[in-house]
């Protein structure tokens, strides 16, 4: 316990809900279908690791579009992953794959 009496892991689920609240309503829905999935790896716990998750709400993912996610995945040696995520809940790992996911919707056009 803190000196304010707050535990540690009162703590880490509240940093959880604030961190869930800058997302917008159609990445929580995303985040949602992906935690859904009962085969994806996003729903193993990783000892000493940490997990987090962004939208374009934040500076460094601002080209992802609506409802897209960025998963970080931090491993205890110190490597950083990587994922994205379409607002069904389908994994792409890089920022590349997702480009050419949108040129395939039609959403981008990438000129050679």
């Amino acid at each position: 316990m803190t000196s304010s009496g707050e535990s540690s892991s009162r703590r880490n689920a509240t940093s959880a809900d604030a961190e869930q609240k800058q997302l917008s309503p159609l990445s929580i829905i995303t985040l949602q279908n992906i935690k859904n999935r009962p085969h994806q790896k996003s729903n193993r716990k990783l000892p000493g690791g940490a997990v987090r998750y962004f939208d374009n709400n934040d500076p460094r993912y601002s080209w992802l579009l609506d409802g897209w996610l960025a998963e970080e995945r931090h491993v205890p040696s110190g490597r950083l992953y990587r994922y994205y995520y379409d607002l069904v809940g389908r994994q792409y790992r890089t920022k590349i794959k997702v480009l050419c996911a949108w040129e395939k919707m039609g959403v981008i056009f990438i000129h050679p």
